[in-house]
């Protein structure tokens, strides 16, 4: 029976990789799992159950209070399955990282055939350990699987869907309102007014709902504390990265304020390298990568690296295009706006 079982899934070349490259995913993602639990002592020490509580009761800081599935889903889990609240998280967590890196699997069969795509997923997997420190920012889990899923359907041109997942993101971090950016960039065709007026109208109806969603979450949630003693960051993330390049190059290792570009390190370089040679999307929404790193440097602590992380699903394409490039590069640059 098994063997019949087997044999019918083998016939079906998409569903073989599902299992055969699942199975590794899922245990990757419970390595990185192990790691941010050794990293995380509030996990276990009653904080995570305290803060859990507090946001429960929306008597918790924002955003982490505005963060609504980040909270809600643990709930739901230790509702459905009776589970403890820290087996509640890290269920979310292995399950939300498998899951992106499934994905950014068949996202990057786009490009490249299976081998690449799980070279891809595998440098992520890698490089995600550096951004885990004993902090309890649990959206950032979804944050990764929203983020990706949106990026596809910009790319695949599914408004709809792209709306949809744009929505849902939002409920969980605030960072999803970034992507129409790519929306606009990547669907731009000209300065024609027409073109304009259209692209205008779809980037805002897409977008509203999830602009809607956030705002009217932070509305309610207007009297709740910021997490954090300032919002403005510019000043000591400068000193703090000035600082850190100077640091003896051994001590480079603990060197947090520089994080942001060990994540991907030379993978920055080699993702404009031949830059023209790329396909229209990736090229498209590399344009917003400052967009999303100065505000970054302006309200956030650069040092938390994990919120460079979503730009892996342009990055380290980009870069794998470089470092692999396909047979004919032409295949690549001549890629218009219809063909992708």
């Amino acid at each position: 029976m098994l063997k019949k079982q087997w044999q019918r899934i083998s016939s079906s070349p998409l569903a073989r990789e599902l299992l055969v490259f699942g199975a590794i995913y899922l245990f990757l993602a419970l390595i990185n799992l192990r790691v941010k639990m050794f990293l995380t002592a509030a996990w276990y020490d009653g904080i995570l159950e305290r803060n859990h509580e507090l946001l429960l009761a929306f008597q918790y800081a924002n955003p982490e209070q505005s963060r609504l599935l980040q909270f809600c889903i643990p709930e739901l889990f230790r509702r459905l399955l009776g589970l403890s609240i820290p087996h509640a998280y890290i269920l979310q967590r292995w399950l939300f990282v498998f899951l992106a890196f499934l994905c950014f699997h068949f996202y990057l069969k786009k490009w490249f055939d299976s081998r690449l795509a799980f070279a891809g997923v595998l440098i992520l997997a890698a490089s995600m350990p550096l951004s885990y420190f004993n902090h309890l920012q649990e959206s950032s889990p979804l944050l990764l699987l929203t983020f990706l899923l949106a990026l596809w359907a910009i790319r695949e041109r599914r408004t709809f869907w792209y709306a949809v997942v744009l929505t849902v993101g939002a409920f969980n971090n605030e960072t999803m309102l970034f992507l129409p950016a790519v929306f606009v960039f990547y669907n731009f065709k000209g300065l024609g007014f027409r073109q304009l007026i259209r692209l205008v109208l779809t980037t805002l109806g897409s977008c509203l709902p999830a602009y809607l969603v956030v705002g009217t979450i932070r509305y309610i949630n207007r009297d709740r504390p910021q997490l954090g003693d300032l919002f403005w960051h510019w000043p000591d993330n400068i000193r703090g990265i000035w600082r850190h390049l100077r640091t003896f190059p051994l001590d480079y290792w603990r060197a947090e304020y520089v994080y942001f570009v060990f994540i991907f390190g030379v993978f920055w370089l080699y993702a404009f390298l031949r830059y023209s040679k790329k396909p229209l999307f990736l090229r498209r929404a590399a344009l917003t990568i400052p967009l999303f790193i100065v505000p970054h440097l302006l309200a956030t602590i650069i040092a938390e690296v994990r919120l460079m992380l979503p730009l892996s699903f342009i990055v380290i394409p980009m870069a794998l295009f470089y470092l692999f490039p396909p047979a004919s590069d032409e295949t690549a640059s001549s890629q218009s706006p219809e063909a992708e």
